[in-house]
């Protein structure tokens, strides 16, 4: 008796120990998702950084529980054609611009490329205001979902504006001068305002410039800003550069999650991504100022480059223009005026306010020169 006694102690002591740890390894380890996500830009561009810092984030806040591999363009597909991948699934997710998926809609220009404001007045900042205060976000969605029928979760990620006007073999003091040159430029709503000035717009992606810069090919090229600017080498082929460009004055990036993937996600890590997303906002805003500012003392003091104004006649042209695409599309087009139209409201509530606070940044610009 004394013996089966002790032995059922000695079980249940071996049993109280180890029940723990029988516990823990009965519970089922946590999923890890993985997704590649494949950019439209090179290696190298400082999209890919800001990507690689979202990726990071993203595993950070995750637990490690989702990974994103992130892939230069070409990777997988061919930049242009990232929306259709990401939707059939050929890639997880991808990053572009709406503005390249003006082929099937125009108002898709709207949403990052949209003629310094739409007409309206709005600046980058208050584009992103309407878009996450103003509707701007349901039309978004409504825009990959319904009208481009993607299967995508689409998320605008940076914003890189204002775009630079371009850069050219010799300064150009005219518009009609700018008008003769073959000019590589956005596809989209500031190729349709160019080619109503009478321009001559030619659409190649990133890593296709330098060569058909080299080849002769083109005339003039505006890609970015003078940090993607000076990361692609265009100070090899070009020496004047012009930073007053109205073509995108708002400029904003996305990133499209496939819709299937995005769904898969439990809502906790749904919610880091929506978090690491706009956090990544706020990241580009700040990246491209510093290094923008960066990246244009190291062109002119550096690699030789010589900086000359938009021409004067350059602007009144280019807005008229502007204003005669806009009507147009939206004549024509049912959800590109909706769109306009939430645009023009929105900016007749915040034009006022940043019209009077760009007067204050003009007088502390001023100051520094004193």
């Amino acid at each position: 008796m004394r013996k089966a006694v002790i032995a059922l102690s000695a079980a249940a002591l071996f049993l109280m120990g180890s029940g723990p740890a029988f516990c823990a390894e009965a519970q089922p380890p946590q999923k890890v998702y993985k997704w590649k996500l494949q950019s439209a830009n090179p290696a190298g561009n400082p999209h890919m950084d800001l990507l690689a810092k979202f990726a990071a984030n993203i595993d950070k806040m995750s637990g490690g529980r989702l990974k994103i591999e992130i892939l230069p363009s070409g990777a997988v597909v061919a930049p242009f054609d990232i929306g259709d991948a990401v939707s059939k699934g050929v890639v997880d997710a991808g990053q572009w611009w709406p503005h390249y998926a003006v082929g099937k809609n125009p108002a898709a220009g709207l949403f990052s490329a949209p003629l310094g404001g739409s007409g309206s007045g709005l600046d980058q900042m208050g584009q992103l205001t309407w878009y996450y205060r103003g509707g701007g976000r349901d039309l978004y969605i409504e825009l990959y979902q319904k009208v481009l029928k993607l299967n995508v979760m689409p998320f605008l990620y940076a914003a890189d504006g204002p775009e630079a006007f371009g850069w050219f073999k010799k300064p150009i003091t005219t518009n009609a001068e700018f008008l003769k040159s073959r000019f590589r430029m956005s596809a989209g709503l500031p190729s349709d305002v160019l080619k109503d000035m009478g321009g001559i717009p030619m659409a190649l992606p990133g890593d296709e410039i330098i060569p058909a810069a080299e080849r002769g090919l083109v005339d003039g090229v505006e890609w970015i800003n003078p940090s993607n600017d000076l990361q692609l080498g265009l100070y090899d082929v070009f020496k004047f550069y012009s930073i007053q460009g109205l073509h995108q004055a708002i400029d904003i990036a996305d990133i499209l999650i496939n819709l299937k993937k995005w769904q898969e996600l439990p809502p906790d890590l749904q919610a880091v991504v929506e978090v690491a997303v706009q956090n990544s906002l706020f990241e580009a805003l700040m990246y491209f100022i510093d290094n923008n500012s960066k990246a244009l003392k190291v062109l002119t003091t550096e690699k030789g480059v010589k900086l000359f104004d938009a021409p004067p006649d350059y602007a009144p042209a280019f807005i008229a223009s502007s204003k005669k695409v806009l009507q147009k599309f939206a004549d024509e087009n049912a959800f590109f005026k909706k769109v306009l139209d939430s645009q023009k409201a929105f900016a007749k509530q915040v034009v006022p306010y940043t019209r009077e606070t760009s007067k204050l940044s003009t007088l502390i610009s001023g100051a520094a020169e004193n």
